[in-house]
């Protein structure tokens, strides 16, 4: 396909990649809708969905849309059913945003075989505030103690840091924007802090700014047609179409879910 789009977009992204979209071409004229979303939703992935399904339907009311850019991964299983009834839906075929930052999902399933105990670290989510460390847990501590009183927070702060025993590497990943060394820094001191590894993986900006630029090849990406849904394909795919009226009966995460604890635990609360 062109690297130009042929007709005007939708975008609908999250905001973990909202300066790299923009950096890579997110904000050019074809794009003529955009809407962004907040981080936290990768931790209610029903609402996630919902959300998703919502700011398609908004796009496809739009006469000026034709095709809808969506800038997330599968995120939990968060992007199953969503189905286009106007407009064609492109997607990345990609488990989560980490593939963003690492340019192939080939790439970032290599990593997760090297280290399948890796906690991952990425700019958005330090902007966040949600990379674990002492930052993190001083946060949570007052936040918590302001909600539920200390006693509580401190079962809560426990209960935290449990989901994160398994972990003994940090690996961090940008796409060398400016403020990204500050980032870098920081997810460092968070993992000497936590007593885990640390990994920097240089970024490749290939996959989203060919998302964002119109070189949609089915290899990396996922075009979905007006009476097609998205299902969850249990191979290297990722993601398939399906007839929206197919039923298929929901299936387990992939192998790489299963192996990865980014995919069910590398999630933190806001």
């Amino acid at each position: 396909m062109s690297a130009t789009p042929r007709a005007p977009c939708a975008l609908i992204a999250c905001k973990v990649v909202e300066p790299e979209i923009a950096a890579l071409g997110g904000d050019t004229a074809h794009f003529v809708r955009r809407e962004f979303f907040e981080i936290g939703l990768h931790d209610r992935p029903g609402e996630l969905r919902a959300t998703l399904a919502a700011a398609i339907a908004r796009a496809e009311a739009d006469p000026a849309v034709q095709d809808i850019v969506l800038v997330y991964g599968l995120c939990g299983l968060a992007l199953v059913d969503l189905a286009p009834k106007r407009c064609r839906l492109i997607v990345p075929r990609a488990h989560d945003c980490m593939t963003f930052f690492l340019g192939s999902k080939e790439r970032y399933a290599a990593c997760l075989a090297r280290e399948p105990a890796a906690y991952w670290y990425a700019p958005g989510w330090d902007r966040a505030g949600r990379l674990p460390g002492p930052d993190r847990d001083a946060r949570l501590r007052e936040e918590f103690t302001q909600r539920y009183g200390p006693e509580a927070a401190a079962d809560l702060l426990e209960a935290e840091r449990e989901t994160r025993a398994h972990y003994t590497t940090a690996i961090y990943t940008d796409l060398a924007q400016p403020g990204d060394e500050a980032h870098l820094a920081h997810a460092k001191n968070c993992a000497a802090a936590l007593g885990w590894k640390f990994d920097h993986q240089p970024g490749d900006p290939s996959l989203l700014r060919d998302l964002l630029t119109g070189d949609w090849d089915s290899a990396r990406f996922l075009i979905v047609e007006p009476g097609q849904r998205i299902a969850h394909s249990v191979d290297a795919a990722v993601i398939k179409a399906i007839p929206a009226s197919t039923y298929e009966f929901p299936c387990a995460p992939s192998a790489i879910s299963e192996k990865t604890p980014w995919v069910a635990s590398n999630i933190v609360r806001d």
